[in-house]
């Protein structure tokens, strides 16, 4: 992985002086465990602007849990640990335990044969998984890079360029309501509560933005942000890709119906009173790089020796109206996919307003695990 990500900074001719780089999350886990610890000493050795992703926040759920079971009853808990950390290892000489199902099983074995020992494995979390690649990883990162991850926000939101940046998705409205209702933040204006800021399309703009992530109660569950793939038809959010339609395709057709604030919302015309704001995210590997006007997906399975993708943006110039919505084509898989599957990848995207920017991608080797 690390690899891989050098070659792509390496192709974008990046310069940590002048450049900002964005990660879209889950830059630790599902590689070889020192791959996903070098990726993770680099972000956070130069504080690389990110946000959280689903297995990050994993990571920093068994950290949390390991500093609190470390300190149990004058340091019991700690050393139950390291004993059977010890045992780990020994049974791991061979690297069978490298794999999560051996893995899984010895430690239902241990629990089996350690009874006495009850009262901690009862302190584990039940579906957590002890000796996983993020308990690994929680185990042995730096203290710097555990904080590095919880410095890390949900939801990234950039004014200048009506961006947002997450790791999984966002929703435009609450689907429980009507798209016109008066409580969805792109069925009305904005209302400002500095009178300071005057009535200014920007200023509007900014509002409205920071309301979809206010008022969508959905944005704010941690983990829809953190999981949702697609919005069933019961209006409830999925994680499976299987499972109703694509959040990006709602997001795309809800925001496509933006006209403006003084024209607004029509009487017999599907328009609302809104600008639009693009979305930027990761995640959702099985379908690899999905194109949309307003949505853009960037997990290319990297991880599964496909490819790593930036976006890069320059300065503003008009951008050509191509559609690349269709530059992936989608994957059968929940996850993996089939890499000969894969098309060429399209060298620019329409971006924001009148904007245009550049997709690169590197080719990843699926690491040996």
């Amino acid at each position: 992985m690390k690899l891989a990500l050098d070659d792509l900074l390496e192709q974008v001719s990046y310069n940590k002086e002048k450049d900002t780089l964005i990660h879209l999350g889950d830059i630790t886990a599902k590689a070889p465990l020192p791959g996903s610890l070098s990726v993770l000493s680099f972000m956070s050795e130069y504080n690389i602007t990110g946000v959280r992703g689903n297995h990050d926040q994993m990571v920093i759920e068994w950290r949390a849990w390991l500093n609190w079971a470390n300190r149990l009853e004058d340091g019991a808990g700690s050393r139950w640990l390291s004993d059977l950390e010890k045992k780990w290892e020994e049974g791991n000489v061979r690297g069978e335990l490298e794999d999560s199902s051996y893995t899984e099983e010895w430690v239902a074995t241990q629990m089996r044969a350690g009874r006495k020992h009850h009262k901690w494995w009862s302190r584990i979390p039940k579906g957590w998984k002890l000796f996983s690649d993020h308990y690994r990883i929680a185990r042995l990162m730096s203290e710097s890079d555990y904080r590095y991850l919880l410095s890390l926000p949900l939801v990234l939101h950039v004014p200048s360029e009506h961006a947002f940046f997450v790791h999984a998705g966002l929703l435009p409205y609450d689907p429980k309501l009507s798209i016109t209702s008066k409580r969805q933040p792109l069925a009305h204006l904005p209302k400002l509560h500095s009178a300071s800021l005057g009535s200014s399309v920007p200023a509007l703009r900014n509002a409205q933005e920071l309301a979809i992530l206010d008022d969508v109660k959905q944005n704010n569950n941690p983990w829809v942000v953190l999981n949702i793939r697609n919005l069933r038809k019961d209006h409830t959010v999925s994680r499976k890709t299987n499972k109703g339609e694509a959040w990006a395709d709602v997001w795309n057709q809800t925001v496509s119906r933006c006209v403006g604030f003084e024209r607004g919302a029509q009487k017999g015309e599907n328009t609302l009173p809104c600008h639009p704001s693009t979305v930027i995210y990761g995640h959702a590997a099985s379908r690899g790089l999905d194109i949309h006007r307003w949505a853009v997906g960037l997990d290319t399975g990297c991880v599964y020796g496909r490819r790593l993708t930036a976006l890069v943006l320059g300065a503003q110039h008009s951008h050509r109206s191509t559609d690349f919505r269709n530059a992936y084509r989608d994957y059968h898989d929940d996850e993996e996919g089939d890499i000969n599957s894969i098309e060429s990848t399209p060298q620019a995207v329409p971006f924001g307003d009148n904007r245009q920017a550049r997709l690169v991608s590197v080719r990843c080797h699926r690491p040996k695990v």
